[in-house]
């Protein structure tokens, strides 16, 4: 991201230079640098829609290389390009694949990193998009100081300077497309999905119903596009406002840039320690209206200084807020829906942002400079302060919506400070994962490893190992039972584990046997807990409790992508016959849980072959009872 980043802003400076050239542009620069900008605007309007759509339906990373390619080369090839048609063609193009390659990173962000660390991810993000803006200017410069140089050397590069910059700019995404195919990246196609247009289409009015239906997710995308907006009236009127209205000159506007990445850095920058005082759904409208007062207060500011310092707070309001939005959105967006949410939050936050670029200075041309009562007011100062109303009102809305919606909490499971040390001679071991991982495969193989050591081994599944349990069993799994209540399904799980505990597995271990067991608390954690919305700390606490505080000693985690281990199950059982969000939601869950005990988790990659999956759990059962031992 930081290479293709810098080389993109490299690009976008070297192109709107390669229109102005005479040859290429006409006499009419200014015509052919805003034929540019309408080129690029375009794909939002026509392409933008689909983006999303694609995002959801095809391999996320497969997307992103594939862009990457076509981006590189669309760059490389613009210096040979005829004509100003080309150019605005390609230019199209261009922003097209960008249209993909965004959503697809935003959309596979959470699959790539814990939960804990999304803020992070997503400062980077925004960080290496955007803060690499002032270095690209800076870097097309000396490349076409370098080009000048080697004019008697290679004569080509003399007649176009900002060639050596496109084409470098090519290399960058060849470089960005080669770092992510090696990067291990899942979510996006699904099985599930109708193929062909109409596949498409129903997918795309899907996206449009959830984004009105979820008032979350409503709300969400319209505050962070109502800050974009908002926070671009002091982009598209800065250099005016900075020259005349403070009267700093051509240099003034240069300053305020740098006080608004300043601000962006160090609000990303402390975003870890607000969090650990105000809540992310609090947190996101404050960093609004607050963003909102800043500006309100830069429209009155009579100097450079003064204006400069507020920026700064403006910035670093701005910066907490944009990311707050995207971590929350990640954090409560099923993995199906993500690509066309990212993908209208990009095409939405384009469109305001060149609203914000043509608009205000556009209304502080309108407005002129009046006096009114003897005081002359300034169209730029106006357009600044409707600015800051226009983000203060995206505040206001994205309040309301995050009031009434249910939100993920992000807390660590609570386990130690609960449970007692219970002594006992056997060994716990637990295999989860989502439906089809293999697990009963797997626990067979790994009985025959164990019991060819010398262990005493004996293996059980959850719900059942007892005649209780297994009625409870038939009544929880049969399609026939219907639609169950989330908290009675719950209670009815740790029913039948409180038996199994007292009569089957405590009972085992005392007498120094080796349990395997097909599920157990984890399993209620991810299916109860996250897929049916109870919360996993209410779930753990009654698990506790059902189990008297027994936990595994090692939890072998499965991990496969839900829709693959869908897709291995011939007949489904009522839980298995849940949708594919359900459980990509219990998929997500698991990692979560293993993320936060990695001293009982080890995960292992499902996706390969029976042997060797159990190659991989041998080993994890031989590194276990070697430190066991020791």
């Amino acid at each position: 991201m930081l290479v293709s980043s810098l080389g993109d802003w490299v690009g976008f400076v070297a192109v709107t230079v390669l229109v102005t050239d005479p040859q290429i542009g006409g006499g009419n620069p200014a015509f052919a640098v805003s034929g540019v900008m309408l080129a690029r605007l375009l794909p939002s309007l026509v392409f933008g829609p689909f983006a999303g759509v694609l995002v959801d339906r095809f391999d996320r990373k497969k997307l992103m290389v594939a862009a990457d390619v076509f981006r590189g080369v669309a760059y490389a090839s613009m210096p040979f390009l005829p004509n100003l048609l080309t150019i605005y063609i390609v230019s199209f193009v261009i922003e097209s694949f960008s249209l993909v390659w965004n959503p697809a990173r935003d959309a596979s962000i959470p699959s790539l990193v814990p939960r804990r660390q999304l803020a992070n991810a997503n400062t980077l993000g925004l960080a290496t998009t955007y803060g690499t803006l002032p270095l690209g200017g800076v870097v097309f410069t000396a490349l076409a100081g370098l080009s000048a140089g080697l004019d008697g050397a290679i004569p080509y590069l003399g007649e176009r300077p900002e060639a050596l910059a496109l084409w470098l700019d090519g290399l960058t995404f060849g470089f960005s497309a080669l770092m992510i195919w090696g990067v291990s990246m899942r979510g996006g196609r699904r099985a599930d999905l109708p193929p062909g247009a109409s596949g498409a289409l129903s997918d795309l009015r899907a996206g449009v119903r959830y984004l009105r239906e979820h008032t979350f997710v409503r709300s969400m995308t319209i505050g962070i596009v109502l800050a974009f907006t908002g926070v671009g009236s002091v982009i598209g009127i800065g250099p005016v406002f900075a020259a005349r209205t403070l009267g700093a000159g051509p240099s003034g506007w240069g300053i305020l840039v740098t006080s608004v990445g300043i601000g962006l850095g160090a609000g990303m920058a402390s975003l870890g320690w607000i969090q650990r005082f105000v809540p992310k759904h609090v947190l996101f409208p404050l960093g609004m209206v607050t963003t909102a007062a800043a500006g309100t207060v830069l429209a009155l500011m009579p100097g450079l200084a003064p204006a400069a310092l507020v920026t700064v707070a403006m910035g670093g309001a701005a910066g907490v807020t944009w990311v707050t939005g995207y971590t929350l959105l990640h954090e409560n967006i099923s993995d199906e829906m993500r690509g066309r949410t990212f993908g209208t939050l990009t095409m939405l936050s384009r469109l305001g942002l060149f609203v914000a670029l043509a608009g205000f200075p556009a209304l502080a041309g309108a407005v002129g400079n009046p006096t009114i009562g003897g005081v002359t007011v300034a169209g730029t100062r106006v357009a600044i302060l409707v600015g800051a109303v226009v983000v203060l009102s995206g505040g206001v809305l994205s309040r309301r919506g995050l009031i009434r919606s249910r939100l993920a909490r992000l807390r660590p499971l609570v386990l130690r400070p609960r449970l007692r040390k219970v002594e006992r001679r056997g060994a716990f071991i637990v295999f989860e994962g989502v439906e089809g991982a293999g697990k009963g495969t797997q626990m067979e193989r790994a009985k025959r490893f164990l019991e060819g050591e010398g262990m005493d081994v004996l293996v059980t599944r959850e719900p059942g190992g007892t005649d209780l349990g297994e009625r409870v069993r038939d009544a929880l799994l049969d399609t026939g039972t219907g639609s169950v209540d989330p908290r009675a399904e719950a209670l009815l799980f740790a029913a039948s584990r409180a038996q199994h505990v007292a009569h089957v597995i405590r009972p085992a271990l005392e007498e120094g046997k080796i349990v395997l067991c097909d599920r157990y608390v984890d399993s209620s954690l991810a299916y109860q807990g996250v897929g049916r919305g109870l919360g996993e700390q209410d779930v753990l606490s009654l698990n506790a409790w059902a189990t008297q505080g027994l936990f595994p000693d090692l939890v072998i985690l499965l991990d496969l992508p839900a829709e693959e281990g869908l897709a291995r199950t011939d007949e489904r059982d009522r839980i298995e016959a849940e949708d594919a969000g359900f459980h990509a939601k219990v998929a997500e869950a698991y990692l979560h849980i293993a993320e936060e005990h990695p001293e009982r988790f080890v995960v292992v990659d499902g996706s390969g072959t029976e042997t060797v999956v159990s190659d991989q759990i041998r080993e994890a059962l031989e590194r276990f009872f070697k430190e066991d031992a020791s």
